[in-house]
């Protein structure tokens, strides 16, 4: 027998031993390959994924990086990496590895339903319909990308053809984790809490779902314990969702210093209050429409604003996207400081806005800018000294709602990560995040002469009609009764923020006052939101 066959005879039993479970025999077959005969694609990739589906998928990457290094066009390798790289956040290395496997055959199912899988994650439900429904083409009976139409369906609030697309999928795969959850979802959505948290307790205890899977059955537990009353069951599974994303995101998070870092914002704070205006050479005057920017910490009912803006025929709004980039690159950078912001060049101020508008341009695409024009990014609070040192005549939306039920809200959230998000994923950092955020946001608005309009999400909620004029007034804009019909304007977009399912619902009181529900979880936090509650206008504890 030749070294090449004895070769390809163990990596043939290694395989054969992982398909029947036994994944200590077959990681010891691999091992046993590699010793006498050097790595080879197929050993690492099969310790690779022994690694990912033991948990380790920071271990799996590095087996099936060397796998790749070794057969750039092994299709199986390229679409274990592209699964491997999604479960630790790298998204766009995912997306890299599985249009490398397309690139190979056009035609393979998995690879397009995993495609679809990243782009959903990164935002592109479009993009992602398209991959699922070409999986299905491909492969009919796989039940996979049906259940992922499925989950973008409910997304899309047609929860009848979410409700079949996931019964489609469970006929084909009683056991689908992702079609469970979305069923679940459904039901929540349709009022039936009580089957539908049957239904995810069943899940979480015998569907073996992976752990973003598993974050998200949580989370709708979480959920559905809350309509029910079960504030303390809630709140575990709220938190055992937020355990397994602290632990799959530490290592990327907790030292971040990044433009949203808690470091950042304590920085931008320090400069503000040091910040001698005098010395700031002018800004030019902008030159055609100046943007507003709708800003507040999540969960303070910025997308609701969205929505009721995006229906006046007057305004178009952009909803969370990333136009202040480039400058943020440009002037936010760790180890440069803020040297350059007082003499900051004319010719640097109009580079860095012909950039944002680019951006506003590609987010929008293609559709025209009306009168008035709405940014809204809530975390864009955080860089309101460069709002202004660009756009000094901007007019500012400040988003505000109790601050106990923000921090509440934004724990029980599954949001797409980053250095922001990662604070909220304990109570204590959503606090700590939002202290600094604010205190930021005050001292802005102390030392720069910013044009802010504050909304309390309370008011929207008690007079709306008051409230949305006042807004509308500073807007230079007068009434129109489509503002009223927000939650039609909002099913007919493409909304990524966990707000989406609410603000289709006509307007609701049940989310004030929320955090009474569950103050014995947040009273060790209340005195450092106290001066905030003060501050807002918000009663005592």
């Amino acid at each position: 027998m030749t070294a090449l066959n004895a070769q390809a005879q163990i990596i043939q039993r290694a395989a054969t031993a992982f398909q029947r479970g036994a994944w200590n025999e077959a990681a010891e077959l691999c091992e046993q390959a590699i010793g006498q005969f050097g790595e080879d694609a197929n050993s690492l990739m099969i310790l690779g994924v022994i690694r990912f589906e033991g948990g380790d998928p920071a271990g799996a990457i590095d087996y099936l990086e060397r796998a790749r290094d070794l057969m750039p066009t092994h299709i199986h390798v390229l679409v274990n990496l592209g699964a491997a790289y999604r479960a630790v956040g790298r998204l766009h290395e995912a997306r890299i590895a599985l249009e490398a496997a397309l690139q190979v055959d056009r035609r393979f199912a998995i690879a397009h339903n995993n495609l679809g899988n990243v782009l959903l994650d990164i935002g592109d439900r479009a993009a992602a319909k398209k991959e699922y429904e070409r999986a299905v083409v491909a492969q009919p009976n796989y039940a996979e990308p049906i259940a992922g139409l499925a989950r973008i369906a409910e997304e899309e609030h047609r929860l009848e053809d979410a409700r079949r697309l996931s019964e489609r999928a469970l006929g084909l795969t009683p056991q689908n984790v992702s079609a469970r959850l979305t069923r679940a979802r459904v039901e929540l959505r349709d009022g039936d809490a009580s089957n539908a948290a049957a239904a995810l307790e069943n899940l979480l205890r015998d569907g073996s779902p992976t752990a973003t899977n598993r974050v998200i059955g949580e989370g709708y537990l979480g959920e559905a314990y809350d309509k029910l009353g079960r504030f303390d069951e809630a709140f575990a599974a709220f938190s055992r969702a937020n355990a397994i994303q602290f632990s799959q995101h530490k290592q990327a998070f907790e030292n971040d210093r990044g433009p949203l870092s808690p470091d950042t914002v304590r920085r931008l704070d320090t400069f503000v209050a040091a910040a001698d205006l005098a010395s700031w050479r002018e800004a030019p005057p902008a030159s055609g429409i100046t943007p507003v920017f709708l800003v507040g910490f999540p969960r303070s009912g910025t997308t609701l604003l969205d929505q009721i803006l995006a229906s006046h025929p007057g305004i178009t709004t952009l909803e969370e996207r990333d136009t202040l980039g480039n400058a943020v690159e440009a002037l936010i950078r760790v180890g440069e400081g803020f040297d350059r912001w007082a003499l900051l060049p004319t010719d640097e101020i109009e580079r860095l806005r012909s950039l944002y508008w680019a951006q506003v341009t590609t987010g929008l695409l293609g559709a025209p800018i009306k009168g008035v024009f709405v940014d809204k990014l809530p975390l864009n609070a955080v860089f309101l000294p460069l709002i202004y040192r660009l756009f000094p005549k901007a007019k500012i939306i400040l988003a505000i709602r109790d601050p106990r039920d923000v921090v509440l809200s934004c724990f029980q959230q599954r949001f797409g990560m980053n250095a922001a998000m990662f604070q909220l994923l304990t109570l204590d950092g959503a606090v700590t995040y939002y202290d600094a955020v604010m205190a930021l946001v005050e001292a802005s608005r102390a030392k720069l002469p910013l044009d802010i309009h504050m909304v309390k999400y309370e008011s929207v909620v008690e007079d709306f009609d008051a409230t949305v004029m006042q807004l509308l007034s500073y807007l230079g804009l007068d009434w129109d009764e489509a503002v009223r019909d927000y939650s039609a304007t909002a099913k007919g977009r493409e909304i990524g923020t966990p707000s989406a399912a609410q603000v289709v619902q006509p307007l609701y009181r049940s989310a004030q006052g929320k955090w009474q529900k569950y103050r014995s979880f947040l009273e060790p936090h209340l005195p450092m939101l106290a001066k905030w509650v003060e501050t807002f206008g918000y009663r005592p504890s």
